[in-house]
């Protein structure tokens, strides 16, 4: 079941870049605003 491990950490991966691109985004509207 290597497709299962390589599935979940795509994802993992995936939804860490879109959390941190979120915070990033949140951090400089609140530092600027």
């Amino acid at each position: 079941m290597w497709y299962f491990t390589w599935i979940l950490g795509t994802l993992l991966a995936c939804a860490l870049g879109i959390i941190t691109a979120l915070a990033i985004e949140h951090l400089e509207n609140t530092s600027s605003g």
